[in-house]
């Protein structure tokens, strides 16, 4: 008989794990709002992945948070996209590298 592994989970909508429940590297999932997260090595909780959402297999909707709430540094030679508003956290950092840009709509 196969073993089965079960990763943590929640149903509760907009249950974001924290850093106390995860260590580096363990997903969590929840299966509500269709997120994986996983804690890196400094000890933030990012969600994994993303992308659009929708309705079965109509991926239109691109959701975004409005607070950022860990620094973030945004990859180099890369660019990111957020509509707004967006508030930065207070201690929080958004780092964009030269060359790089991050357009708030």
């Amino acid at each position: 008989m196969p073993t089965t592994i079960v990763i943590k989970n929640s149903s509760t909508a907009g249950s974001v794990p924290t850093a106390g429940q995860l260590v580096q590297g363990e997903l969590a999932v929840n299966v509500t709002d269709r997120k994986i997260f996983t804690e890196t090595s400094t000890g933030t909780v990012v969600e994994i992945g993303g992308g659009a959402r929708g309705n079965g297999a109509d991926d239109i909707f691109y959701e975004n948070s409005k607070t950022v709430n860990g620094s973030y540094t945004i990859s180099t030679n890369k660019n990111a996209m957020s509509t707004g508003p967006i508030t930065i956290a207070s201690g929080v950092s958004v780092t964009v590298p030269s060359g790089s840009r991050w357009v708030v709509l």
